[in-house]
């Protein structure tokens, strides 16, 4: 096992590779490369592990044995739920805010950015920060059990970085719904609406990511490439807004003392 911690190391030289910190492991698999999320049960993110996730894909997207990648949640895990309890209950509005939202958004460019080919299988609970890296993948992978929420709102937290990976995914309507709605999207209504992609059965969906991420990385990768940097160009540009303001809307958010996260846990229960 090898950590990457060297602009200069742009190989794969093991079998599994870690990012610094708490991100994840990159599992290699022929000429690809699954990123299987570090945690338990449903699945936070923090801020070191959001970066490590970043650090991990920038890596992966210069070794030039890996032709496209696959973000996991695990085995019997959820794909995401959002902030990590444990550290955001801590926050206060203050400075923390912003390292934690430049987190954020930096693993969403990661993801919109890397010129490989991205498929998320998202499986399970699929909620906040969880959706919107999902959102920011080429393609999507769900499962019959997959639930997809944007609930910041019903939580009394502002949803500004999930607004432009909405609209510019699925556009305005469905992001309306989602936003101003919390409703939850099943894995059937959340292909219907293209949430996801492609609708797979729980036992199967690594297996039918991976085969969807091999199909895509035998695109030509220079088009490819020049393709996904186009489509992607506006998301990221909204997405350098959207920071601006969500750092000032949660550093608001968490001065007002709301319990958002107390509201997530009582959603996708203790087993976090």
């Amino acid at each position: 096992m090898t950590t990457l911690n060297s602009e200069s190391d742009t190989t794969f030289p093991s079998d599994r590779i870690r990012s610094d910190g708490n991100g994840g492991t990159a599992i290699r698999d022929g000429s690809l490369a699954i990123i299987e999320f570090d945690g338990e049960g449903h699945n936070t993110f923090s801020t070191d592990k959001m970066l490590g996730i970043a650090e991990l894909v920038w890596q992966l997207g210069d070794a030039p044995e890996v032709e496209a990648i696959v973000l996991y949640g695990g085995d019997g895990r959820s794909f995401g739920v959002g902030g990590d309890f444990n550290e955001v209950k801590d926050f206060t509005g203050g400075s923390e805010v912003n390292r934690w939202i430049d987190a954020c958004v930096d693993m969403y460019r990661a993801v919109l950015s890397v010129s490989k080919p991205t498929v998320a299988v998202v499986d399970r609970f699929c909620i906040g920060i969880g959706l919107q890296l999902a959102l920011c993948a080429d393609w999507r992978v769900g499962t019959t059990t997959s639930d997809l929420r944007m609930p910041e709102l019903k939580l009394g937290i502002s949803c500004i970085l999930g607004a432009p990976l909405l609209q510019h995914r699925v556009g305005p309507a469905v992001a309306n719904r989602m936003i101003i709605g919390c409703d939850r999207w099943l894995g059937s209504n959340a292909l219907a609406d293209g949430l996801i992609d492609e609708l797979a059965s729980n036992s199967d969906s690594l297996t039918v990511g991976r085969t969807r991420a091999r199909t895509l990385s035998e695109y030509q990768s220079v088009p490819f490439a020049h393709t996904k940097a186009f489509v992607n160009h506006s998301i990221l540009l909204d997405m350098e807004r959207a920071r601006i303001a969500a750092i000032a809307g949660h550093r608001a958010g968490f001065a007002s003392g709301n319990s958002a996260q107390q509201k997530m846990r009582r959603i996708v229960g203790e087993n976090h």
